[in-house]
């Protein structure tokens, strides 16, 4: 009833203001409205990002976009019905200034939903040149959209399980990325050099503010996939031209406005489900977990169908630097490879004997796969001067090459036996086991894992070689007991061993972790709070093996005396015989 009231008392009194100002009269429209209950329908909530909440007893809903000027009404981001009047009516303001801030540029979504929900009749908004969102969305030739997946990222606690960008197609995917076309991403406006412990704290828990941005495509594949070497997978969506109109449209409403960003749940694969969602017909989250996984919503949209159609169109790799490098080097002959090593470590010398008597193709393969390797190494150098100074020599030595017209431009998609993401393992893991020991007799253990990869799981989507697990519980049952016995808040570890034998390719092993552990198998109650770091070195014996070894140090609290400090040498070996089987000692 006083939703009811609240509603009747913003259509007389915006119809009273419109009039006494010479805008027309939309106190039909405002009826027309409520009878059909438009402020209560999921899409006007949808395109308001309401929530219900159960925090205020006077408060049915709350938008999660903090931004006071996403609204139109005064409580606009708590009362539907007060926000749906103030956008009917901002629809009908005649312009003023900047035609590009007047409601119907500003919220094209809601005033193309609303045209569509009611009978205007005879009422003809002003005419508004909305120059900004037709050059923004290319005179409404955007044919397509594509979900992009980002890799993981080690060095940025953010971006370890991967990021999501969203790009609008002006033409087919079926010929290279367009690099120009139009982006969107989702981040935490994160100040520069945030010391790494208040950086992650505020990240757990809504310290940040996030919003929508947009950039060429050049801009991310170029920061992505060039100096943070990760491999960018797009999956290009069966969308309608009117759902596709739908979600630009909304987009364009959302860029710059600010939500709380949390690490877990409301980060870059939550919000652009949630945009996605606004059109499609399946949810691309778990509206039940606590947390939300960029794998998961690829997984969803993967096995998404619509009429017995698959939801995606196409799946494309566009391959790192250090990937492209990887896959020219695999694609060389024995032979290629050998004096491709020669020529580096004589630092480029193309007199090379077995260099000049392979055919010119053969010599264009080295070069190329060279120029790589080079940008490879200044991607991964502080001091790239000499690597900058061999490409100019590679650069030199190809231009006295005839041309050779080939598809594998530095932009171009490199077909490889890569899997694509949603061929990867699920990120969570829940495990049942039994154990028995001489302190604590029989028991059952439990252990979850919500979101993870680790040094056993298929390389796919993730960095190869390499363990991920945040809030990995093992909890144990005996005599009726339930008894943590280790939390890892973090556990992360990388083997970085090297795929080709060309000098800089992989490093050092290292091992970051810390949470809670006890100090032993044989004790209930022993559990400390631990900070591990490890370092060492891996080694591939053969395609299929890798031995490693590592020394490990670590602090703790005292817990029964278990002392303060300790170092733990480690060494293991890595087994693959087939894609399938992996073998841990």
């Amino acid at each position: 009833m006083t939703r009811a009231l609240l509603f009747l008392f913003v259509l007389f009194g915006n119809s009273n203001a419109a009039m006494a100002t010479g805008t027309a009269d939309i106190s039909a429209l405002l009826q027309q409205a409520q009878t059909k209950a438009l402020a209560d329908h999921p899409y006007w909530k949808a395109l308001l990002h309401y929530r219900a909440t159960a925090s205020d007893p006077s408060t049915l809903y709350i938008s999660d976009i903090n931004s006071p000027e996403f609204f139109l009404a005064a409580t606009g981001r708590t009362d539907s019905s007060s926000e749906l009047a103030a956008t009917l009516q901002a629809f009908f303001a005649l312009p003023e200034g900047d035609q590009n801030r007047h409601a119907q540029c500003r919220f094209v979504a809601r005033y193309r939903w609303l045209q569509q929900s009611l009978d205007w009749g005879s009422l003809h908004p002003p005419g508004v040149n909305c120059e900004g969102f037709a050059a923004w969305s290319r005179n409404g030739n955007i044919k397509s959209l594509s979900l992009i997946f980002a890799t993981g990222y080690l060095s940025n606690p953010a971006s370890l399980y991967g990021h999501i960008l969203l790009k609008f197609n002006t033409q087919s995917t079926d010929i290279p990325v367009d690099l120009l076309d139009e982006s969107i991403n989702f981040g935490a406006i994160v100040p520069q050099n945030e010391f790494g412990i208040v950086y992650i704290a505020k990240g757990l828990f809504g310290g940040y503010d996030a919003l929508f941005s947009h950039e060429r495509f050049y801009r991310f594949n170029h920061n992505y996939a060039e100096n943070e070497l990760r491999d960018l997978w797009e999956y290009e969506i069966e969308f309608s031209n009117d759902e596709v109109n739908q979600i630009v449209a909304h987009a364009w409403e959302l860029l710059g406005n600010r939500f709380t960003y949390y690490f877990f749940k409301e980060n870059c694969a939550y919000r652009m489900a949630e945009l996605l969602e606004l059109v499609g017909q399946q949810p691309l989250l778990p509206p039940s977990l606590p947390w939300s996984v960029p794998a998961t919503v690829f997984d969803r949209l993967a096995s998404s169908q619509r009429n017995g159609m698959p939801l995606v169109r196409a799946v494309r790799r566009i391959p790192s630097r250090q990937n492209r490098y990887y896959d020219n080097f695999s694609a060389l002959t024995l032979t290629q490879k050998s004096v491709a090593e020669d020529i580096v470590s004589n630092n480029l010398n193309f007199i090379d004997p077995y260099f000049q008597r392979l055919p010119t193709t053969e010599k264009i393969q080295i070069i190329d796969t060279l120029f790589d390797y080079y940008e490879f190494r200044i991607a991964t150098e502080d001091d790239d001067r000499q690597f900058k100074q061999a490409k100019q020599k590679l650069l030199v030595e190809r231009a006295a090459l005839p041309i050779q017209l080939s598809t594998d431009t530095e932009n171009s998609i490199i077909e490889t036996n890569a899997a694509p993401p949603h061929h990867g393992p699920k990120p969570g893991m829940i495990r049942l086991g039994i154990f028995n020991n001489s302190a604590l007799g029989a028991g059952v253990e439990i252990r979850l894992r919500p979101a993870y990869y680790d040094l056993l799981s298929p390389d796919i989507g993730h960095v190869a070689d390499s363990s991920l697990a945040m809030l990995d519980l093992r909890a144990f049952v005996v005599d009726n007991q339930l008894h943590l016995r280790s939390l890892d808040l973090v556990n992360i570890e990388t083997l970085n061993v090297a795929r080709t034998p060309l000098p800089g390719d992989g490093g050092l092993a290292w091992k970051i972790k810390f949470g809670f552990e006890t100090q032993s198998s044989g004790c209930s109650n022993c559990l400390a709070f631990n900070i591990t770091g490890g370092i060492g070195k891996a080694t591939r014996l053969s395609h299929q093996t890798i031995v490693f070894s590592m020394l490990e140090l670590f602090a703790q609290s005292n817990a029964n005396a278990a002392g303060l400090f300790g170092a733990t040498a480690r060494a293991g070996l890595l087994i693959a015989p087939n894609k399938n089987w992996k073998t841990l000692i």
